[in-house]
């Protein structure tokens, strides 16, 4: 029974590396195109702007949060796309998906973050070697010492939960077929919502404090604890919609 149960053991936790490489790798791949893609822009319109002997107010970086988790929610979409029918045709279980997708949006998470945090300096550094003043997105939970390693956890978090929703999203409507599919979007935009918002960037910040008025403060303590916590809440969207996951016919 032992011997059982170890083998059970061994064949999950391959089976939720195996989902969690599918679902990272490409996605991991794809996101550092990305942001190679969008460094070399902040580097050269700066200095083609600058050649020209003009100046620049704000940093092509600005907005890169809000651009950033909707492209790691895109290929989530994708990647879990692929992967979802073969890896239940193969025996694995619906279990070892939701683990593997959550430990690749971890994977995901930490290096956009990481790949956003050094674009964003390198950005500061091209500015302050033109002689001009840098400014920052508006909305940062921390400043001065250890903002740097804050704001690394802070987008780690939220490209994380955009993650989890997008397959959520794939697996909604692969159970549900279009319209309730569709339908169940919905209440998923509302993790990303919260995560915006707490972590003070991506466009549910930008609409809910600049379009609505409304805000929440932007402290750190709060920030993290919270993204953490919302991290919890879409990987239990996830999970709901795999516990009622039915494999419709292909047309």
């Amino acid at each position: 029974m032992t011997d059982r149960s170890t083998f059970v053991t061994q064949v999950q936790r391959r089976a939720v590396r195996r989902a969690a490489r599918s679902v990272a790798g490409t996605s991991v791949l794809i996101g550092t195109g990305f942001w190679l893609v969008f460094t070399i822009v902040a580097v050269v319109v700066p200095l083609l702007v600058d050649r020209a002997g003009n100046e620049m107010g704000h940093g092509v970086l600005t907005a890169s949060d809000n651009v950033s988790r909707w492209f790691a929610f895109g290929t989530a979409i994708a990647m879990v796309a692929t992967i979802l029918r073969t890896h239940l045709a193969a025996g694995g279980t619906r279990r070892a998906l939701r683990d593997g997708t959550v430990l690749a949006a971890l994977v995901i998470g930490v290096v956009y973050a990481v790949l956003g945090g050094l674009a964003t300096w390198g950005e500061r550094s091209l500015f302050s070697a033109l002689g001009w003043t840098w400014q920052g997105p508006s909305g940062v939970l921390a400043t001065g010492d250890g903002a740097f390693a804050v704001e690394l956890v802070a987008d780690t978090l939220a490209t994380a939960v955009y993650v989890l929703v997008g397959g959520a999203v794939v697996v909604g409507y692969q159970t549900y077929g279009v319209w309730r599919g569709t339908l169940l979007v919905v209440p998923g935009l509302v993790p990303l919502a919260l995560v915006d918002l707490l972590t003070a960037g991506g466009t549910g910040h930008d609409v809910l404090v600049d379009a609505a008025g409304f805000d929440v403060p932007g402290t750190a303590v709060l920030g993290l604890l919270g993204g953490a916590a919302v991290v919890a809440l879409a990987t239990g969207w996830l999970h709901l919609h795999l516990s009622s996951l039915r494999l419709r016919p292909t047309r």
